[in-house]
């Protein structure tokens, strides 16, 4: 789900940067760098107090398309403590989306800075107002939306966060390109702003008929099933579900360098496809499920001794990976793929087994008809 979204994401913006050419001023604006002492990194409060200041210059420095990105209007303007030019990029945004709950989250976190600062200490009060009256006239579907700010999306922003800051600390540089303060004003915004809004929302979003649902397996966010109500379309559940899925990557292409850390988004793929079938009504017993490993995805079923050794950390995917033998699935490497990088299965996690070839498993299993899923992370 995650890779559909990013890659949504890029192609519109290929598409578009294929037909138009930037504009001098455009240019101008990517060219700016904006001074940031590398050592606001190593002082929180130093940097909290600059925040806003780079803000309004990041602001001030806008593309023309840029202007007219009313969520980054939206987000900036609040840091840089001008809630009301937030409120105005908020409402912008309402009217091209025709939808009166986008950044509801963040136009009450405005209206209670604006009351806050005329009444110091209302903040909490005022945010739980607004954000209750609006929360209330979402519908079921919007419910479970906002739902998805949970405590796993605070990690994962403090994360971001405090890897992108790491890497400038490296860097040593007391300067940030345009990207770049726009990247750390993205990543500040959601880690800080969230953080503090997150407990006073949470009372509204933690509804359990709102929560994503893990009904198989757990432990990878991304394999959340969203509630949906009133389906009309329904699953099988006495039909025989006999899939097939084919891992090959160990990183998304930008992720090469962190990919070790965190749970392998092929095996998080199809452990999501299972909790689908699964919250569909489909029982385990009637889940045939065969997953072919081969290319970089077998190191990340390496075993944890060996794991250790090539990446200094624990493997993070085998728990997951012990769920996915449990439920029943049959992990096949090719045979081929572990001759080329030198492995052996005593290199593996135990349980999984071993093929001629990758090749030969797709056209046997499809051929027996299986359901074929390419979970690859291209």
């Amino acid at each position: 789900m995650r890779q559909l979204l990013l890659t949504a994401a890029f192609c519109c913006t290929c598409v578009f940067t294929s037909f138009c050419q930037p504009k001098a001023e455009d240019s101008a604006a990517a060219n700016q760098k904006f001074y940031f002492p590398n050592s606001f990194y190593n002082d929180p409060v130093a940097l909290d107090k600059a925040i806003p200041a780079l803000a309004e210059k990041v602001i001030n420095n806008f593309s023309a398309d840029n202007k007219k990105d009313w969520q980054k209007q939206a987000d900036y303007n609040a840091l840089a403590n001008n809630f009301k030019n937030s409120l105005i990029a908020i409402d912008s945004l309402r009217k091209k989306n025709d939808d009166n709950s986008s950044k509801m989250a963040i136009r009450s976190y405005d209206l209670a800075m604006i009351k806050d600062s005329e009444k110091p200490g209302s903040f909490d009060q005022v945010f739980k107002q607004e954000y209750s009256a609006a929360y209330n006239e979402l519908s079921f579907r919007k419910k479970v939306a906002a739902a998805f700010l949970d405590t796993s999306f605070i990690t994962q922003t403090k994360k971001d966060y405090t890897e992108f800051t790491e890497k400038f600390k490296k860097d040593k540089t007391d300067s940030l390109t345009n990207e770049e303060a726009q990247s750390l004003l993205d990543k500040y915004f959601a880690y800080s702003v969230f953080s503090k809004i997150h407990p006073l929302m949470w009372t509204y979003t933690s509804d359990r008929k709102y929560q994503m649902m893990f009904p198989a397996i757990k432990g990878y966010n991304w394999a959340g099933v969203a509630p949906v109500q009133n389906v009309t379309e329904l699953a099988d559940p006495k039909m025989k579900y006999k899939l097939l899925m084919e891992l090959t990557g160990f990183a998304a292409k930008g992720q090469e360098k962190t990919a070790k850390n965190e749970i392998n988004g092929g095996i998080g793929e199809v452990a999501r496809k299972v909790n689908l079938h699964v919250a569909a009504g489909v029982p385990q017993k009637n889940i045939d499920l065969v997953v072919i490993v081969h290319a970089g995805a077998l190191f990340a079923f390496l075993n944890n001794e060996k794991y250790k050794r090539k990446y200094g950390i624990d493997n993070p995917n085998i728990t997951i990976i012990k769920d996915l033998q449990n439920f029943g699935a049959k992990i096949i490497v090719c045979g081929q793929a572990m001759t080329f990088l030198g492995l052996e299965m005593e290199d593996l996690v135990p349980g999984i087994k071993e093929a001629l070839s990758a090749q030969t498993v797709l056209s046997t299993y499809e051929l027996k008809g299986y359901k074929f899923y390419d979970v690859s992370l291209d």
